[in-house]
């Protein structure tokens, strides 16, 4: 596997796991909410949106390498 398949690879899991994490019954709905109440999230987010549109334009440019 190259490098670039398995930098796919890791986001991918990555996000599954988040997911998952996101999906446990344990953590009440109340923690949740004062997780992402904290100030922290508000400053930022505007990187992170970034970075997550980033990482989308190169995911979809690595698939249509691997498509041609």
């Amino acid at each position: 596997m190259t490098l670039q398949w398995a930098a796919v690879a890791t986001f991918l899991y990555a996000e599954i796991g988040l997911i998952l994490i996101f999906c446990l019954p344990f953590i009440p709905p109340q923690r949740w909410k004062k997780i992402f109440s904290f100030s922290v999230w508000g400053k930022i987010a505007s990187f992170w949106n970034k970075a997550f549109l980033t990482i989308i334009i190169l995911l979809i440019v690595l698939f249509l390498d691997a498509v041609t």
